[in-house]
């Protein structure tokens, strides 16, 4: 298993785990995702292919601290991430762009290999 995860490293792939219900029902707690990650900003035109994805992103305000949500709009090199239970208050654990607004693009560290869809 070791020498599979070294070549996935190798390709820039790493595996994430969720934590919480705010991407309930899509994403559950303690599921492992498989993540292609990103080391240079992405390109508008590619921000806008993968709209509707998964990604995971790192706020400067809470460094070592990454957040798996869904690119929900583009607005130049500006996006907007929600986590997919909406049913989950502002005020109870939901930490996307409905509490903290527009984040720079520069914030994706990450996306998700396979895409998932909200049921």
């Amino acid at each position: 298993m070791r020498i599979v995860e070294g070549l996935l490293r190798l390709f820039s792939i790493e595996r994430a785990e969720v934590k919480g219900p705010s991407m309930a029902p899509t994403l559950r707690d303690g599921q492992v995702i498989w993540v292609r990650m990103v080391k240079a900003p992405l390109s508008r035109q590619y921000l806008e292919q993968i709209r509707g994805r998964v990604v995971i992103v790192e706020r400067d305000e809470m460094p070592g601290i990454y957040l798996i949500k869904r690119l929900e709009k583009v607005h130049g090199d500006l996006i907007w991430i929600e986590g997919d239970n909406k049913d989950l208050s502002l005020l109870e654990l939901q930490n996307d762009s409905r509490k903290f607004d527009w984040l720079s693009s520069q914030t994706i560290r990450g996306i998700a290999l396979q895409k998932f869809s909200r049921d």
